[in-house]
C-alpha cells in the first residue's frame, strides 16, 4: 500500500520570516553589485580626467569590470525589484497578520538570523529575573 504524498504548507507568519530573511540577503547582494559599479565608474572617469590633461594617460586600459558594466547594471536591477516584490509582499502579509500571535514555528531552521532559539524544554518568560532569583538559580550561588 503507497503511503500519503507529504504536503507542506507554510503558514503566512512563515512566509514573512522566509521574506524578511529573503530581502536580507538580497539587498546585501544589491549593495555589493552597487560598490562594484561604482567602483568601476570611479575608475573610468578618473582615466577620462587624466587623458584630458596629458596625451600620455591616452594608454590607460580600461578596468576589467568596464566590459561587465551592463551586467552589474541588468543584476542591479533585477535584484532591487526583487526587493521591492517581497517588501510589498511582506506588507501585504504583515496587514494580513496584524494583531494575531505568531504560533510556534514548525521548523526551527526559519528563525530569523541571530535570533536566540528557545532551550528545549524552557518556560518563557515574560521579564527578567530579580538579581536575588538570578543568585539562588546559578549554580554554586549561595
Amino acid at each position: 500500500m503507497a503511503s500519503p504524498p507529504i504536503a507542506i504548507t507554510l503558514s503566512k507568519f512563515e512566509q514573512l520570516e522566509i521574506l524578511r530573511a529573503e530581502i536580507e540577503l538580497r539587498e546585501g547582494e544589491l549593495k555589493q553589485v552597487e560598490k562594484q559599479i561604482r567602483d568601476c565608474m570611479f575608475e573610468l572617469e578618473r582615466q577620462r580626467f587624466l587623458q584630458t590633461i596629458h596625451p600620455v594617460f591616452a594608454q590607460l586600459a580600461p578596468p576589467e569590470q568596464a566590459a561587465n558594466l551592463p551586467q552589474l547594471h541588468a543584476n542591479r536591477e533585477t535584484l532591487a525589484d526583487a526587493v521591492r516584490t517581497m517588501q510589498a509582499m511582506m506588507t501585504q502579509l504583515e496587514s494580513e497578520t496584524a494583531g494575531q500571535s505568531a504560533p510556534a514555528s514548525r521548523n526551527p531552521g526559519l528563525q530569523r538570523p541571530g535570533a536566540p532559539a528557545p532551550a528545549a524544554g524552557a518556560p518563557r518568560r515574560a521579564k527578567f529575573d530579580s538579581f536575588e532569583d538570578f543568585r539562588a538559580t546559578k549554580p554554586g550561588g549561595t
